[in-house]
């Protein structure tokens, strides 16, 4: 082959290779963006906080009248709540009643977002000390908290009176490490359910009539 040929062939190769070039630089950028943008959109959606389910402000009424109940001793271990309670602070804050259709409902507000561990029971109609208690009803369930400590005069004089089974409830006070709450039934020992709930700190009675 020529010089001339050469050159001629050299010549024509050069733009070959600068457009091979320029399209193996380009490929690359664009899988790169193709990612990019693929991965962009697919961890959006997962980015997008989500609020998580809040504590319920109050309580769920049962479905029905008819949920599960007796006259049977009932209680509960003791629950933390979200957030630590300082010790010896926890107490009875309040009382409130609700009627629904069937039953009644009795709420027993803690100054805490746990649970002490608590019992629920059919007594005499008595103190925490043993000292009679005036109080309407038939039969009595006391509502036994285990705070641990003495109040310092809080939640101590709550007092509701009720329509249907339930007559009257009311704190009675504190003793030996627990506070109480004693509620009067019409008609004598009748059914109820008992369960505790956190965030804030709650134990709940249902109380059914009998028949």
């Amino acid at each position: 082959m020529t010089t001339r040929h050469r050159l001629a062939s050299l010549l024509l190769a050069v733009p070959l290779l600068l457009s091979a070039g320029c399209t193996g630089s380009d490929d690359p950028k664009s899988g790169a963006s193709s990612r990019s943008s693929s991965a962009a959109r697919t961890t959006t959606p997962e980015s997008t906080p989500t609020s998580a389910g809040a504590s319920p402000t109050d309580e769920d009424a049962p479905p029905e009248p008819n949920f599960p109940a007796d006259t049977s001793p009932d209680g509960g271990p003791a629950q933390a709540g979200s957030a630590a309670d300082p010790a010896g602070r926890t107490h009875v804050s309040g009382i409130r009643l609700a009627s629904h259709q069937g039953y009644t409902r009795l709420v027993i507000d803690l100054s805490s977002t746990g649970v002490p561990a608590w019992t629920v029971r059919y007594t005499e109609a008595s103190g925490p000390g043993g000292g009679p208690v005036d109080i309407e009803g038939d039969a009595f369930l006391r509502v036994s908290v285990q705070t641990g400590a003495e109040p310092t005069g809080q939640g101590q004089s709550d007092s509701k009176i009720s329509p249907g089974p339930v007559a009257e409830a009311k704190t009675t006070g504190y003793f030996e490490g627990s506070e109480e709450v004693l509620i009067g039934t019409r008609g004598g020992q009748v059914p109820f359910r008992a369960f505790a709930l956190t965030d804030p700190g709650r134990i709940v009675i249902d109380v059914r009539p009998t028949g």
